[in-house]
């Protein structure tokens, strides 16, 4: 099935690129309201921001505490994930840009393909290689005195590359959209260190893709588990076992499924089950 963008797709490719275009404003030496990177940045002097991975690689790598205020930028962003989930792989990642445009050219290809009767690999991996993943870069951190992961990160990379001109380091990307052919997310399914530590502070985060119980179990199309950059099975998991939301830090809340639902069986919106305002201005289930 051929995936389409939907209003949650089109919103959340706006606010990527507007978060890689702050990135690149970071670097420029005129502009004073914003400085830093995906790592770690300051917005107007005041609100410091500091990738919750990349603290705990530099405490590693240094053996020290980190300073009070890159502590209170990491609290920041964990109290964000604890409450909304991974939105940051949703709706701000560089390479969940990328990924995402590719993804649409990838479907007309496979357009393509199955009207020949043919159509694209895709592989997968299990989800747990993300924690070998983590472990061997907080493990290098530690043993050689470098933050592993910061140093060949694709978010940095593509982030660098906007703000800095950097083009040697983009090979690295280039891989992990070559290889996306093939094994479609798998970075961000299960490899990318980051992702995993978001979504474990996420996992019971109360906003939420909410499932209309009434609506349900009106003949399930699984347009949902299509859609789902994720990989989720939501169909099969969620609405068809009667779940009331999937409650899942592996959710990015990127509304991919609340796009293809074509019955508004789903919604992203906030609360405990029951009926609750949400996100998108409707009531959720």
């Amino acid at each position: 099935m051929i995936r389409r963008v939907g209003r949650s797709g089109r919103a959340r490719r706006a606010t990527a690129l507007l978060f890689l275009g702050a990135i690149a404003l970071g670097g420029r030496a005129e502009v004073a309201w914003f400085r830093g990177s995906t790592t770690s940045s300051e917005v107007a002097g005041l609100l410091r921001l500091t990738d919750p991975l990349a603290a705990l690689e530099v405490s590693l790598a240094s053996g020290a505490a980190l300073p009070i205020g890159a502590l209170v930028g990491v609290a920041i962003l964990v109290a964000v994930a604890a409450l909304l989930g991974p939105v940051f792989c949703g709706w701000l990642c560089p390479v969940g840009l990328l990924l995402d445009l590719q993804a649409s050219v990838r479907g007309r290809v496979e357009r393509r393909l199955l009207k020949r009767g043919r159509k694209l690999p895709e592989h997968r991996a299990p989800r747990e290689l993300a924690f070998a993943v983590l472990g061997a870069a907080l493990g290098f951190s530690w043993v050689a005195g470098l933050p592993a992961f910061q140093l060949v990160s694709p978010v940095n990379l593509v982030a660098w590359a906007v703000a800095f001109a950097v083009g040697p380091a983009l090979v690295l990307v280039l891989g992990v959209l070559l290889l996306d052919w093939i094994a479609p997310r798998l970075w961000c399914r299960s490899l990318c260190p980051l992702g995993l530590v978001y979504a474990l502070l996420g996992h019971f985060a109360v906003l939420r893709v909410r499932i209309d119980r009434e609506r349900a179990g009106v003949r399930p199309c699984g347009h949902c588990t299509v859609h789902c950059p994720m990989g989720l099975r939501v169909m099969e998991e969620y609405v068809s076992a009667g779940q009331q939301s999937v409650r899942t830090g592996t959710c990015t809340r990127c509304g991919a499924c609340v796009d293809a639902c074509p019955r508004g069986v789903l919604s992203l919106g906030f609360g405990v089950p029951g009926r609750r305002r949400s996100a998108t201005g409707g009531v959720a289930a």
